[in-house]
């Protein structure tokens, strides 16, 4: 195997896409891969709602939604989303509570926080109204360089390139580049390629197509290079090897973390929630069950709860970069311990509350795995956990911190 380096392979680039003659000038090579892209994707583009228009505020919304989350999963919250916050000011002038509730399920709230924060910033700076300026745009919380392009080409016309992981891909195979896309020089090498790309009339379109030839056929594993409109052009196929392309660092593998989740009702079925801890904040303003970290201490009254509860069975749940297991016990309460912040609530009342997926994984599995808990449980057993709980807050409430 040649020696890696973040540029073009020479006898890569030197290796002609179909006979062994030498290829034509790039600048040729360029304009008909741009234009068998356009041709492709003006008959076979899927779509999209986010399609049918360029308002950009509503492209702003969709590119931060797709964001490492699938086109079908977005599509509904989409919908819901800009039913609910249909300009910039409404969404500006929005209880954080609001816009999480409405993202509840769509993971990576970080996104939602920062479209929140994005949505006041242009109210206060820009009159409710996007810019056209890549370095306005760019000034926005949460808008990177990737969004900006895509808002600017797509909404504005503006020449402004993308660089997603589906652009990365593409470009990558095209032009057969080795090196780690993350790495600086390769990064600034696929940006470079990824603006000539963009020098066209139809940038938004060429910056779409890239992206959905990247989605639907120059796919991570098992491309479909026969199908490509690119194919006669792309240097990874030309040697054979498309899937050696974008040549990645090795994953990480996740860290394991181990969590005991209690799931406590009233005598009415309903279900404490309450804020994560201090060392879950990338659900800060959701709710959740008690969930308490192996290894952390307890008050006195969670503890008194955690040993007049139950087990019911075990869940995991999967984080970028960790893999939380967690241990699920059951209780019955006729109120909650003291020091901690949160409510009982109804289950008719979950799909208006902002709930992380984790919070409906772990009452799924109560509800499944046991019977409700007002059924089962005697009204002595709610009483001696509730005096458990008490008898612990009056022993050692006031020396012991808070969860974290």
């Amino acid at each position: 195997m040649s020696k890696r380096r973040n540029k073009l392979d020479p006898a890569v680039a030197r290796a002609p896409a179909t006979q062994p003659t030498k290829g034509p000038p790039e600048t040729n090579r360029l304009d008909r891969i741009r234009d068998a892209l356009l041709a492709h994707f003006d008959v076979h583009q899927r779509a999209m709602p986010w399609r049918q228009t360029r308002d950009p505020y509503a492209i702003w919304v969709s590119e931060v939604m797709l964001q490492q989350t699938r086109v079908e999963t977005v599509i509904p919250y989409y919908l819901r989303f800009l039913s609910r916050f249909e300009s910039v000011r409404a969404l500006a002038e929005a209880d954080e509570a609001d816009v999480l509730a409405l993202w509840s399920g769509l993971g990576y709230y970080r996104r939602a926080r920062m479209l929140h924060q994005g949505a006041q910033h242009v109210l206060k700076e820009h009159r409710g109204e996007l810019p056209k300026d890549p370095d306005a745009l760019l000034a926005i919380p949460g808008v990177g360089r990737y969004t900006a392009g895509a808002i600017a080409s797509i909404a504005f016309d503006l020449r402004e390139p993308v660089l997603d992981g589906n652009v990365e891909r593409v470009l990558t195979r095209l032009d057969a580049i080795h090196g780690d896309p993350q790495e600086k020089d390769t990064r600034n090498t696929l940006w470079s390629i990824a603006r000539s790309f963009s020098d066209h009339s139809r940038a938004g379109t060429i910056n779409q197509a890239l992206m959905e030839l990247g989605a639907t056929l120059c796919t991570p594993t098992s491309p479909q290079c026969l199908l490509c409109p690119a194919r006669t052009d792309c240097r990874a196929n030309a040697i054979g090897e498309p899937s050696r392309f974008p040549e990645k660092a090795p994953k990480k593998a996740p860290r394991v973390e181990r969590w005991t989740a209690l799931v406590l009702h009233d005598r009415d079925a309903k279900v404490w929630l309450g804020p994560p801890p201090a060392n879950l904040d990338r659900w800060k303003g959701m709710l959740v069950p008690l969930l308490l970290r192996e290894g952390e201490a307890e008050t006195p009254s969670v503890a008194g709860v955690l040993r007049a509860s139950r087990p019911i069975g075990s869940v995991t749940h999967v984080l970028t970069h960790a893999r939380m297991e967690i241990s699920v016990r059951i209780a019955a309460l006729s109120e909650p311990p003291d020091a901690l912040e949160g409510a009982f609530v109804a289950a008719d009342a979950l799909d208006s509350l902002a709930i992380p997926k984790v919070t409906r994984v772990i009452l799924a599995a109560a509800a499944q795995r046991s019977s409700s808990p007002d059924k089962t449980a005697s009204a002595s057993a709610r009483k001696n956990a509730s005096s458990r709980a008490r008898k612990g807050r009056a022993t050692k409430g006031s020396t012991t911190s808070k969860r974290t």
